[in-house]
């Protein structure tokens, strides 16, 4: 399988440069959630792109999981930086 051709793939990697962002606008005080964001980002399409290459459902579904774990993760990062007034 192509994870490239996957439409959810894709989206993961437009989001890398948002997050990116987000991290660079941090103060510096905050550098351990713009490290943790900066590392869920990431694991979101390298855990895509390593379980479209396993060989069996049940292993795929396991680095899929593990893709929206890091998704979510990232949407709570993002949730505590709007609580914390950091971004907008």
């Amino acid at each position: 399988m192509n994870y490239r051709k996957l439409e959810v793939y894709q989206y993961t990697i437009r989001f890398l440069p948002m997050a990116s962002r987000i991290c660079h606008s941090l103060p510096r005080g905050f550098a351990d959630l713009a490290d943790q964001l900066k590392r869920a980002s990431t694991s979101i399409p390298l855990n895509i792109g390593e379980g479209s290459g396993k060989s069996t459902v049940k292993n795929r579904k396991r680095y899929y999981a593990d893709a929206r774990g890091s998704a979510m993760e990232c949407a709570a990062i993002i949730d505590s930086c709007l609580a914390f007034e950091l971004v907008d």
